[in-house]
């Protein structure tokens, strides 16, 4: 199919996050001539997805969970409207571009313009449409996007971002900053207030208990009022409701496993969605950048965060994840109001926050009477909260459904596709294993199917289950959260005072009145500080504060330090009284070249803890650079410890190189009397490094780093475990035409003493390069990007989701006519009437351990810079051009190097658990030339997924000959030339595996006697083969078609095309490979038609008209249309 269009407007762009493959880039038509699919500044190849160009969609073959650029010209222009920067006959040399150039042109009138009269800036649009068939319901379609921005009166300014998408696409977390893709609002400012209506952010500007960082939806006033006496008043209020909600996760990590780690809910919710941007990730303590480029990745629809080659993940790594998630089991209420005054050298604020889930408008549970009676009876213990998930909902074929019997005086409940019997819809739980009566059995199109396991009666035991789960539900009780706070700051001479009171009440089940006499707290806060200028360039600086908490005041957020718990030796203990913190500190500082500082801290929990704590700090920076920060904890509780740390960083420069130190020494004892107990560790980490002492422009740092841990044994701590890792970083960037960025961190764990751990030995490594290079006058261009680490790879599931006809990818072919909707008998969709299915991803938590490759390499030659062209061989020479693109991503389960970092695998090698590779080499000769050119391609993919069941292997190696000959200025051909090997190879699905051997000629010359008019005839003959061991189908396709492309002033765009199409085929037709080779069409003759009509109605209304069928032998026709509008802003 070829497009040939004029464009008036700038190219489009759009950022999707790829989670399923097929993505919705745009509700109209795209032309495929333009169309470019971008990855991390790389260009995708075309074998790794399928352009749907008349739906406006794209179909990935793997699954890439990354974040995708797609730049496009939509099918929507007033081609009576034509300006070219080069003739016709130039424009039609150019063997990739089907259409014209044209210089920048603005349609607009003043008459018509929608905003006219405004300064507004604006773009965007709007289009409803329908479609229609004879194989296929009645259906609509429709979508809003509009960005409005500027002045609507001399004082008020506008931004605005609306869409009417209901599920808005988040960004994926590979990259530092993020695009608000589903933040959709309007905003309307003044010069003392700010009103914002739709999604915004609400944070907290002062106070210390009242911490919160919500994204909300309603409405937002912000205003300020200043004066000329040092006077300055600022209060926000909002009612919306509120997004998502806090979590917090402490992860220990797993030696050699750079990620993924799933996150979950604060009530154990297995699958949750991150809110983009919210999340703080801390290793030991340290706050980590997001990005690719820097410390980790996290994709915020699967709740899972993998970390990069530059923090390498041990067993010894603290991981703290805080984070806002998607929560909509209830519509949940917002609201907030805060007031800050400020005079001169004082401050106060007072804010109030509530947040509360309406329990009478259940969002994603359905409560009846039985369900709400529990809720009622359970008070504040929500772990009791526990429903049926049996529903008698009546057949429906778009669920798994059972059929009730009665066996041996048990209730079972049986999958079945008996419309008249399988009556009931089961929602199962995992309980553990012995807990319940059902295991999991298979999986089908439509999801997971359970199965009864009889439960065994043994002898003065009683009834022991088998099975894992149970038809029950988890219920989530509505909670209500609020909180009141006042304080302020004042600052007087050479001293300063801070303090503030606030009161919370949390209900953690509004659906009852148990337990409610624990649901208010409060929290206190003073702060004061001195500051004392001693003589010359000393300070001495005096800070006193304490802070009590009542056992029953419940936070938002976090107002902590992120490892308090940890810093008090209190990770176990759950803290249900009142509590003090105190402290004193006293730091002497000299302003040029560093300070010294001790601090006495208690911490208090009523009948419960006790804890008194020392700090030490250091610091001096001239000749030799030292830190130091020490501690000793003594406590008492639970257990009674001593906890003494320290850590030191420490440098000299010695000419150019600098020659440095690290060390952190943790030795922690637990006491029970006078027993240590099980919970003492002692570890002690040192490194020594040079480097470089400027590192503007390069860097060059090799460490050598030692770890040793000590665990209990009898009534000593003895040494158990011993690390040691070497690493190397180098950067380059002093060169115009090099940057080069690397780096190594190797570690090789061993066990001293098995008999005090059960984890074993392993080496780790992850390594990362990046480079560009541009040689001989940019006749060579090439960058390329590696990495290599270890992880987790999760083992997808997916199921097929029924959409209405024409807006899906997949079709459903009953191959063994059973009427059970299985994973094999689903297909990409030939035609549009047939995609009604949708394939989605469902998030599951088996993993496998895995190492992981990824590289990516683009070299581009071009002769014409390479040779000058004086003689008849070098004219020939610069007559070429080569492009190669290699991106592979592949994870296997051992560690061969040969296999891991080979970028050419193509075959199923078992050991590769998930693979992506794709390769493309275009060879062009006479590429410019306005005659004709030449163009060899070879492209090679592979994908491999690892799924729940098994893998499913992908591979095409393509070769292909390209020709372009302009004849004359009326006339051009081109030819190709094709042969391509395509492989299937499934271990779940066997009568889906092929290996298919195609050899393909195409012809096509176009008749264009001038822009507004062309006539195209094609030609296709096609000789397909599957091997003999998979059936030794043959198929032989004679394809003969017209096109005409006609486009007149004020009349519109006009396109049609009818093909005919004859197949001799040899095999079972109702196959996957039959499928495959008959194009979806049947065997004999076929004629397929379609027609397209465009027209620009005014200056921001365009109309497109599509009808389109097809007819096969003993077949009926059938047909389907559709037809849009769509204005623009």
């Amino acid at each position: 199919m070829y497009y040939s269009q004029s464009f008036d407007y700038e190219i489009l762009t759009s950022k999707r996050y790829i989670d399923k493959d097929t993505i919705t880039i745009d509700t109209f038509s795209i032309n495929p001539i333009t169309f470019q699919a971008i990855i991390s500044n790389k260009k995708i190849d075309s074998l790794a997805y399928k352009l749907l160009p008349l739906r406006g969609k794209v179909m990935f073959f793997g699954n890439r969970n990354d974040s995708v650029i797609f730049k496009y010209h939509p099918l929507l222009i007033d081609f009576n409207k034509k300006h070219f920067i080069h003739p016709i006959s130039l424009n039609r040399s150019f063997k990739d571009k089907q259409y014209y150039q044209s210089v920048g042109l603005s349609n607009t009138s003043e008459s018509e313009n929608f905003f006219k009269g405004t300064s507004l800036n604006r773009t965007g649009s709007i289009s409803r449409g329908i479609m229609i068939g004879n194989n296929q319901d009645f259906s609509l379609n429709s979508n809003l996007n509009l960005q409005v921005s500027g002045m609507i009166s001399p004082k008020l300014k506008i931004l605005a971002s609306i869409t009417d998408d209901n599920i808005p696409i988040q960004p994926q977390g590979n990259t530092q900053q993020l695009q608000d893709f589903d933040k959709v609002f309007i905003q309307v400012l003044a010069d003392k207030w700010k009103l914002t209506a739709g999604d915004f952010w609400t944070k907290n500007k002062e106070g210390y208990f009242i911490k919160y960082n919500k994204r909300g939806q309603g409405i937002k006033l912000e205003n300020s009022i200043k004066n000329n006496q040092n006077t300055e008043i600022n209060t926000e209020n909002s009612v919306s409701v509120s997004k998502g909600k806090f979590g917090r996760n402490v992860i220990q990590g797993i030696e050699g496993n750079q990620g993924p780690y799933r996150l979950f809910g604060n009530e154990n919710e297995n699958f949750i969605i991150i809110l983009s941007g919210t999340e703080n990730v801390y290793i030991d303590g340290a706050l980590l950048k997001r990005g690719q480029n820097n410390d980790y990745i996290i994709d915020y629809n699967t709740s899972e965060i993998s970390f990069t080659a530059k923090n390498l993940i041990t067993k010894d790594k603290r991981i703290i994840v805080e984070f806002q998630y998607s929560d909509k089991n209830y519509a949940r209420s917002l609201l907030q109001s805060s007031t800050t005054f400020k005079k001169n050298n004082s401050t106060f604020y007072i804010y109030g926050y509530g947040e509360q889930d309406s329990k009478n408008q259940s969002l994603q549970q359905d409560f009846d009477l039985e369900d709400r009676l529990v809720l009622e009876n359970i008070g504040d213990n929500i772990e009791q909260a526990i429903g049926s998930g049996i529903d008698s909902i009546g057949f429906s074929e778009s669920s798994n459904m059972y059929q009730k019997i009665d066996s041996l005086n048990y209730e079972i409940y049986i999958y079945s596709i008996n419309e008249e019997k399988a009556l009931y819809q089961l929602t199962f739980s995992n309980v553990g294993q012995g807990n319940g009566n059902y295991n999991l059995k298979t999986n089908n199109a439509l999801g997971k199917v359970f199965e009864w396991v009889a439960p065994d009666t043994i002898p003065l035991v009683g009834l022991v289950k088998n099975g894992d789960y149970s038809p029950i539900k988890r219920l989530v009780t509505p909670k209500k959260r609020q909180i009141v706070s006042f304080g302020g700051k004042t600052l007087w001479k050479k001293n300063s005072i801070k303090y503030e009171l606030s009161s919370s009440n949390m209900d953690l089940n509004t659906f009852s009145n148990i337990d409610n006499n624990d649901n208010i707290g409060f929290a206190g806060l003073i702060k004061y500080e001195n500051k004392n200028n001693l003589k010359e360039k000393w300070n001495l600086i005096q800070e006193y504060r304490i802070e009590s908490i009542s056992k029953n005041f419940k936070r938002i957020e976090r107002f902590r330090d992120v490892e308090f718990e940890r810093n008090w030796n209190i990770n176990e203990l759950f803290i249900e009284n009142d509590q003090l913190l105190s402290s004193a500190k006293v730091k002497l500082e000299y302003l040029k070249n560093g300070l010294i500082e001790y601090g006495l801290n208690s911490f208090l929990i009523k009948n419960d803890f006790s804890g008194y704590k020392n700090d030490l700090k250091f610091k001096w920076n001239k000749n030799l650079n030292v830190k130091f920060d020490g501690s000793l904890l003594n406590s008492d509780g639970v257990y009674s410890t001593d906890f003494l740390r320290h850590k030191t960083d420490l440098f000299i420069p010695i000419g150019k190189l600098k020659i440095g130190f690290k060390d952190i020494n943790e030795n922690n004892k637990f006491f029970n009397a006078d027993t240590l107990v099980n919970n003492s560790y002692r570890f002690y980490d040192w490194k020594v490094f040079i480097e470089n002492l400027d590192s503007s422009k390069s860097k060059l740092q090799f460490f050598y780093q030692e770890r040793y841990d000590w665990f209990k044994s009898d009534l000593l701590l003895k040494k158990a475990t011993k690390a040691i890792s070497p690493g190397l970083l180098v950067g380059i960037s002093s060169k115009k035409n090099f940057n080069l960025n690397y780096s190594i961190s190797y570690r090789m764990l061993q066990i001293l003493d098995s008999t005090l751990t059960d984890i074993l030995p392993e080496n780790s490594l992850a390594s990362r390069l990046s480079y560009n290079l541009k040689l001989l006058k940019g006749g060579l261009t090439t960058n390329s990007f590696l990495e290599i680490g270890s992880g987790l790879e999760l083992q997808k599931e997916f199921i097929y989701i029924e959409v209405p006809a024409g807006q899906g990818i997949y079709t459903w072919n009953d191959y063994n006519e059973n009427s059970i909707k299985e994973l094999n008998e689903f297909e990409v969709a030939a035609f549009s009437d047939q995609a009604a299915y949708i394939r989605a991803f469902t998030p599951n938590n088996s993993y496998i351990k895995i190492y992981n490759f990824q590289y990516n390499q683009n070299l581009n030659i071009d002769f014409r810079k390479l040779a000058n062209g004086k003689t008849y061989l070098e004219k020939f020479i610069n007559k070429f051009y080569n492009q190669t693109a290699i991106n592979t991503n592949k994870k296997t389960n051992y560690l061969d190097f040969e296999t891991l970092i080979n970028p050419l695998v193509n075959a199923d090698n078992p050991i590769i658990e998930q693979m992506s590779n794709s390769l493309r080499n275009s060879l062009f000769f006479n590429r410019s030339s306005s005659k004709y050119s030449l163009e060899l391609v070879n492209q090679l993919f592979a994908n491999k997924n690892l799924l729940i069941n098994g893998t499913d292997f992908k591979s095409t190696n393509k070769e292909q000959i390209k020709l372009r000959w302009n004849l004359n200025r009326k006339f051009m051909l081109n030819s190709q030339l094709n042969r391509e090997l395509k492989k299937n190879s499934s271990t779940y699905m066997e009568n889906r595996n092929f290996n298919l051997d195609n050899r393909e000629i195409n012809n096509r010359i176009s008749f264009q006697p001038n822009t507004l008019f062309r006539l195209a005839f094609n030609g296709r003959y096609s000789e397909k083969r599957n091997a003999v061991e998979y059936g030794n189908e043959t198929a032989y396709l004679q394809d003969f078609g017209f096109e005409l492309r006609k486009s007149k002033r004020d009349k519109g765009l006009l396109n049609a095309e009818i093909h005919f199409v004859k197949i001799n085929y040899k095999g079972e037709s109702n196959s996957t490979i039959g499928f495959e080779m008959l194009e979806g069409l049947q065997v004999g003759q076929n004629t397929t038609w379609r027609i397209g009509f465009q027209k620009n109605m005014s200056n921001n209304i365009q109309i497109s008209i599509n009808y389109n069928g097809r007819k096969s032998e003993n077949n009926k026709a059938v047909h389907n249309g559709s037809m849009q509008m769509r204005a623009f802003f």
